[in-house]
């Protein structure tokens, strides 16, 4: 059954000769019809999707949608479905004004044995100069790419075995390295504001023994 939805703006989020483009696909042993639904509810995808706080369905065409950046901070969006075909493919896109400009599609094709379905998401965004380029980039953390293949690896496993895979040890050291420098980071500005003439004073004795230091060496 095919349905292209009739109450969408003409707006397009991400022109065809612009923007960024990821194709990503995993096979995942469970049948097409159950992997379609799991995704068609949109409230699902935090589920697997790491840099997805929440998805909030308003209608059946609109949702609006909260990342996580990489500094814990969160951006929202609105977004709309353009396209649905039942058990084949779901397409959506950002609505007009939005912060996070991106379109996207998710594909679902039947293995032969039945018991299999191949997913294949296909994302487009717009980084541009401005903060929305930054934005994109603080919620994907690396490439974009990388990102929506680990989060096709976890819907594979929380399908086919009902739970998410660990997390690796060295992506846990690194959100752990994260958040302490971003812990620090606020001290020490917490730190700086409260007590700007001591701070001030450090830095310049700290410049001026290294001065006396450089000066010595030269003679």
């Amino acid at each position: 059954m095919s349905e292209t939805t009739k109450q969408h703006s003409r707006h397009v989020s991400v022109p065809s000769d612009q923007g960024i483009r990821v194709d990503k696909s995993t096979i995942i042993h469970r049948p097409v019809a159950e992997v379609y639904s799991f995704w068609r509810k949109l409230e699902n995808l935090p589920r697997f999707m790491r840099h997805l706080e929440s998805v909030e369905v308003r209608d059946d065409l609109h949702s609006h949608w909260v990342a996580r950046t990489v500094g814990e901070k969160t951006v929202a969006w609105d977004a709309e479905i353009i396209e649905r075909r039942e058990n084949e493919m779901i397409s959506w896109r950002s609505t007009p004004g939005s912060e996070v400009e991106h379109a996207g599609s998710v594909w679902f094709k039947p293995l032969l044995d039945g018991q299999g379905t191949e997913i294949r998401v296909e994302l487009k965004y717009l980084p541009p100069a401005g903060k929305g380029g930054a934005l994109f980039a603080r919620i994907f953390g690396r490439d974009a790419g990388t990102e929506i293949e680990e989060d096709l690896n976890r819907l594979k496993a929380l399908l086919e075995t009902g739970q998410l895979p660990p997390e690796p040890k060295a992506r846990e050291w690194q959100r752990r390295v994260l958040e302490n420098s971003r812990k620090a980071a606020g001290s020490a500005h917490v730190y700086v504001h409260e007590n700007p003439w001591p701070v001030i004073g450090s830095v310049a004795a700290l410049f001026f023994v290294l001065g006396l230091v450089v000066g010595l060496s030269r003679d």
